[in-house]
């Protein structure tokens, strides 16, 4: 069994005729900070879609090629199975956050899934996000950098191998967000695979290992962070912000 998430010729389309990944092939090793960016349209959230079995198990459509995890083909297992394995965090918190107390929220996969030691995997996950003093909080009452991350701190108390943000940033102020990242490169030195989608360009120069670009469903370029970031003309090109790398 080989680790890792490993797609293979992938093409998915939402309607017939009208691709929205086409073709793609690539590696996600263990380990590393990746970072995918790309344009509105170009196919990175529903790339994403791809890493945990939510295609083709919960959102239909023609899907061709292979998406393997850790050896094993998204098409063979449910979405709970490797809910264990890749956890995903969505880009709006407000639409998966709707427990009494953030304790009951983290809880609550924790008990879907069946997985024991709940309350040390609450205070474990609260703890890295740097939010166990709000334990008891409504989450309702909390700012959406907050409530990021304790939809962060949800998927860490599944403790699974991989973790796969869609545009974690988008409605975050530059210091939450700097305060999210810093806690995801924290995360990945701890030996998680960190797998975000994001627009600015500057948090992936930072942060991330590796960077794929996506452009009209294609993988444009992937690689070390800042032999692809440093494409100045490519990124001016495809629309892309240029960071300050």
């Amino acid at each position: 069994m080989k680790d890792g998430i490993i797609i293979q010729n992938v093409s998915f389309a939402y309607e017939r005729n009208h691709p929205v990944l086409k073709n793609i092939s690539f590696e996600i090793k263990p380990g590393i900070f990746l970072g995918i960016t790309g344009v509105n349209g170009s196919g990175k959230s529903t790339f994403s879609y791809l890493l945990n079995g939510l295609i083709p198990h919960l959102i239909k459509g023609k899907l061709t090629g292979d998406v393997s995890i850790n050896g094993i083909s998204t098409k063979s297992e449910r979405v709970a199975f490797f809910a264990k394995k890749v956890g995903m965090v969505f880009q709006n918190p407000d639409f998966s956050i709707f427990n009494l107390t953030v304790r009951e929220e983290i809880e609550f996969g924790l008990k879907n899934l069946k997985l024991d030691n709940r309350q040390a995997r609450v205070k474990k996950a609260l703890k890295a996000v740097n939010m166990t003093d709000y334990i008891d909080r409504d989450p309702q009452t909390l700012s959406l950098g907050e409530k990021e991350k304790v939809s962060l701190a949800s998927i860490l108390a599944l403790d699974t191998d991989y973790l796969v943000l869609d545009e974690p940033t988008a409605q975050l102020d530059y210091k939450s967000s700097l305060e999210l990242y810093k806690i995801l490169s924290v995360l990945n030195k701890q030996g998680k695979t960190i797998i975000t989608i994001e627009h600015d360009t500057d948090f992936l120069g930072e942060f991330a290992t590796q960077v794929m670009i996506l452009d009209k469903g294609k993988i444009e370029a992937a690689g070390p962070t800042r032999k692809v970031l440093n494409d100045k003309n490519m990124l001016s090109k495809l629309g892309i912000k240029i960071p300050k790398i």
